[in-house]
């Protein structure tokens, strides 16, 4: 863990928040979710205290919090297939990135101007065949198309001036820290934590 942070108090209060929401969508239960996230932060403390190296944090966190989950629902012999649910022994960080991002995409997608967050959100988001969100903004379906491949261009050169993304050795994306100098997300970020 040395490798990776310093301070367990930083990984605690970035972390926190995430894993607890990714627990609830797992287990549905509010106080079932609190149990769990606590379970999985003593075992963070333990292994901060045992000075155990573990390369990739947030990986390592996802994947006790699954492993938890799968005993409590095997101890309480509650009918649970975790194996082909959440690929248990994935730890590629693909859960991270789902949490991580999936929580400013949006609000991201929103800093964009509208001539471009629209038919953005309409494709990516809402799922709308590009050839109804044409019809619907009153344009052409070559014009609809070059909005949007021009959002998602805008869109990754926000995440790249907003966060410092993070990938794995393979060079597959698995999270991003906001930059300082960031006010919007840092200020989306306050918003997600209460």
């Amino acid at each position: 863990m040395k490798k990776e942070c310093c301070n367990i108090n930083e990984v605690v209060k970035e972390l926190y928040n995430y894993l607890k929401s990714y627990i609830f969508g797992k287990v549905k239960d509010k106080t079932l979710a609190d149990d769990i996230v606590q379970e999985v932060m003593v075992k963070l403390i333990e292994t901060h205290q045992k000075s155990k190296d573990i390369e990739n944090i947030k990986a390592w966190l996802f994947q006790v919090s699954r492993h938890t989950i799968y005993d409590y629902y095997k101890k309480h012999n509650l009918d649970f297939n975790i194996e082909n649910d959440w690929n248990i022994e994935d730890e590629s960080g693909s859960e991270i990135s789902k949490i991580m991002v999936s929580d400013y995409v949006i609000p991201m997608i929103k800093m964009l101007p509208k001539d471009y967050a629209v038919p953005l959100m309409l494709s990516d988001i809402d799922k709308i065949p590009q050839k109804d969100i044409a019809k619907q903004l009153n344009l052409e379906l070559s014009a609809t198309k070059m909005r949007i491949q021009r959002a998602r261009t805008k869109l990754r050169a926000l995440f790249v001036e907003c966060c410092h993304l993070e990938y794995d050795r393979q060079g597959n994306f698995i999270g991003c820290t906001i930059k300082d100098s960031c006010e919007p997300l840092h200020n989306i970020s306050k918003k997600l934590n209460t």
